[in-house]
């Protein structure tokens, strides 16, 4: 038996990683298996492969079609295995579409593919395993229980291809700058371009927290308040706004982290902010703004998701996050599971003024952003794939 060093877990003697947490145990280098590809049980390829397109350089699944057939063929306790392999099945058609040196690693947790060295591969296998665990555990029963199959990480050596991936899945192909996404259309899961480890490491438990609350209709600014707080608190330090190179070095040396909060980026705030612009933070479409829009709306999102952290235990907040939604901004849910206000807590930060989310404002924004609209309104408003 091996005990897992990570979350203490008593696992058989022929596991590679934890069954709980994912963490990797070591193992004889003969025993390396750089194809996860092994013999799969549940789904032939040949019965699926109809299911797959080949548009802008890579295979694109109807999950769909997919989800049918399992559902007309796998017995119900089966169905999270069988998901499993047919998203090994199209990994490895983008193994393929990527050439090169990828290659596909897998655990309880995740299916990742990359072409970093073996040790990076394995380290970055390991970290979305602790990750995962350590999401999980602050979300609890807020957070997706992984029942139609496992993470899929994809890291990108060449940000070309990173960026032709992901335009497939933007408006218009149109994609802005970015460290990583998640993709929740079809089959969820996330793409990153390779950076460095600490980048990569804060990108992945940004999106990792995505895609654990990617079941729910939150509004945009608490899906991204929650992942900027999951990741300011699990990620290795990263760089804050408005830090500079030095202060960055220093932080490094002594693992020290930045506040939510600098005086200087205070009083950006204090600047840009209106009752009026606040709308489009609300709605979400401030976060798809170039320019100060974009930078803020992330900020204000961790501090908005902190002062209302405050008004309860963590219990309470998991009930807000199951229940926010984007429709009100989630003023509703902040009312009758946090006693809180949105207006308010704006107010705690920005000061007095009229801060509190309008349906009819938050509408505008979306007919203005031409996000996902049903006769004569908006319903269900769905923003880009983060």
């Amino acid at each position: 038996m091996s005990n897992c060093g990570y979350c203490g877990l008593e696992n058989g003697a022929e596991a590679t990683h934890c069954l709980e947490c994912g963490t990797e145990f070591p193992r004889p280098a003969a025993a390396e298996t750089l194809s996860a590809l092994s013999v799969r049980r549940w789904i032939s390829p040949e019965a699926i492969d109809s299911a797959f397109d080949f548009a802008d350089g890579f295979h694109r699944a109807d999950w769909e079609r997919i989800r049918r057939w399992i559902e007309s063929h796998v017995a119900p306790p089966d169905a999270r295995e069988a998901w499993n392999e047919a998203a090994l099945h199209w990994v490895a058609k983008l193994r393929h579409d990527l050439g090169g040196g990828y290659f596909v690693l897998e655990s309880r947790q995740a299916i990742l593919l990359c072409d970093k060295p073996l040790a990076t591969a394995r380290w970055l296998l390991d970290y979305v395993g602790r990750a995962t665990f350590t999401i999980q555990k602050h979300l609890g029963d807020a957070a997706w229980g992984g029942e139609s199959g496992r993470h899929v990480v994809i890291v990108f050596s060449d940000s070309d291809d990173y960026y032709q991936y992901i335009a497939h899945h933007s408006p218009d192909g149109e994609q802005a700058a970015s460290g990583g996404v998640c993709i929740d259309s079809g089959y969820t899961h996330i793409a990153v371009p390779w950076q460095d480890e600490t980048d990569v490491a804060n990108a992945i438990v940004h999106e990792l927290t995505h895609d654990c609350l990617a079941h729910l209709p939150l509004p945009l600014w608490l899906n991204e308040g929650v992942a900027v707080t999951l990741q300011t608190a699990i990620a290795p330090p990263g760089r804050a706004i408005g830090q500079s190179d030095q202060s960055v070095f220093r932080s490094a040396a002594i693992n020290w982290r930045a506040p939510i909060m600098w005086d200087e980026l205070a009083e950006r705030h204090f600047a840009f902010w209106t009752a009026e612009n606040l709308q489009s933070f609300w709605a979400g479409t401030s976060f798809y703004e170039p320019g100060d829009s974009n930078e803020l709306s992330y900020s204000l999102a961790e501090v908005f998701v902190k002062l209302l952290s405050e008004k309860g235990n963590a219990a309470t907040f998991r009930v807000f996050l199951r229940t926010a939604r984007a429709e009100d901004a989630g003023q509703t849910a902040a009312l009758e599971t946090l006693g809180a206000d949105l207006g308010e807590i704006a107010g705690t930060f920005l000061g007095a003024g009229n801060w509190r989310p309008r349906r009819k404002a938050l509408i505008a924004c979306w007919e203005s952003a031409g996000w996902q609209k049903g006769g004569n309104e908006v319903k269900d408003p769905v923003p880009p794939d983060r």
